[in-house]
């Protein structure tokens, strides 16, 4: 298997063309230095030395898969505001195609602003609409996708509840294109309305987003199988991957009996993104012909490297053949 999959990171990613569709945010830091508290009111006083921003949200799973080595469009909803603006100019300098992104009129660009110092975080400020979309936005982006589906191997949907997916008929419309034209469609959702996802090839739920989804607290082995099988019954998609933290990551599919992929030991500096990883290497593995557990074996190994970094990071191809070639 490990040769299988080595040699699909280096012959086959590549040769991949993807959508990425979903919530698009931008990551901003503002960062500086704590040395007194303010006489005004029992808060530190923070002196600026610099501004840093991130794409994140969907733009962070387009990200990784272009750092894997795939070919990359993104689709989602942000303003012409300066956020919105340097968001665009980022991904399109990166090498990601931006053609699918819309705005909508008195909708911004979702923003969060965090303050920190030493890498301690201060304070979070989130500028957001987290609103369904509009019925003209919904249209503009289903119409990018059924005029460009051919060009790509897989589409996957990056719901982070900031309203492109607060309708169900919309996603079912989005699967269903995927459905008809033979595209593979994979799901990373925090949303409970997991029964508009019947049919998707699969969808990557964490840990807390299981529970939350189906109302079952997950205590032991046990209570983790009944929360994964009644995820699977309610959404109706052809197999879900939960993403479990120390404990790795566990597929199941109808008929089966649950597999468990045991997390990499490595020394952790920040978890941020790594569900992120797991979608993209999932993804990218099985449009390049891996079985789906090959896929999560990749998976596991590219989480393993993002989560030895800090902050919101990718892992790239030759990171994912280095760590394939020490195994």
């Amino acid at each position: 298997m490990q040769e299988k999959i080595k040699q699909a990171v280096k012959n086959e990613f590549c040769k991949k063309r993807i959508l990425v569709l979903g919530d698009l945010m931008v990551d901003e830091y503002i960062l500086g230095k704590v040395s007194r508290i303010s006489p005004e009111a029992p808060v530190p006083v923070l002196n600026y030395k610099g501004r840093e921003r991130n794409a994140g949200g969907a733009s962070n799973v387009a990200l990784n898969m272009y750092a894997m080595g795939g070919h990359i469009a993104i689709a989602g909803v942000a303003a012409k505001d300066e956020s919105g603006l340097w968001l665009r100019d980022f991904l399109e300098n990166t090498g990601i195609a931006i053609d699918g992104i819309v705005s909508e009129d008195g909708r911004i660009t979702t923003l969060k602003t965090r303050f920190a110092t030493k890498g301690q975080q201060l304070l979070r400020v989130d500028q957001e609409n987290c609103e369904g979309i509009a019925d003209v936005t919904k249209q503009k982006l289903l119409q990018y996708v059924t005029s460009h589906i051919h060009e790509w191997s897989a589409v996957v949907l990056s719901d982070y509840c900031k309203g492109i997916f607060e309708s169900p008929k919309f996603v079912q419309e989005l699967i269903g294109i995927c459905n008809k034209n033979h595209v593979i469609v994979t799901i990373d959702s925090k949303s409970r309305n997991i029964s508009a996802f019947e049919n998707a090839d699969f969808v990557k739920p964490n840990n807390l987003e299981l529970e939350n989804a189906v109302d079952i607290k997950i205590t032991d082995e046990n209570s983790f199988d009944q929360a994964g099988k009644r995820y699977l019954a309610v959404s109706k998609a052809k197999s879900i991957i939960v993403t479990r933290g120390a404990n790795g990551i566990s597929i199941f599919e109808s008929g089966k009996v649950r597999r468990d992929y045991a997390a990499k030991a490595v020394q952790v500096f920040d978890v941020t993104g790594a569900g992120d990883t797991v979608i993209s290497a999932v993804t990218l593995g099985l449009v390049s012909g891996l079985s789906l557990d090959a896929s999560v074996v990749l998976a596991n190994i590219a989480a393993g490297v993002v989560i030895g970094k800090r902050g919101t990071a990718t892992v790239s191809k030759e990171e994912l053949v280095r760590e394939l070639n020490e195994k």
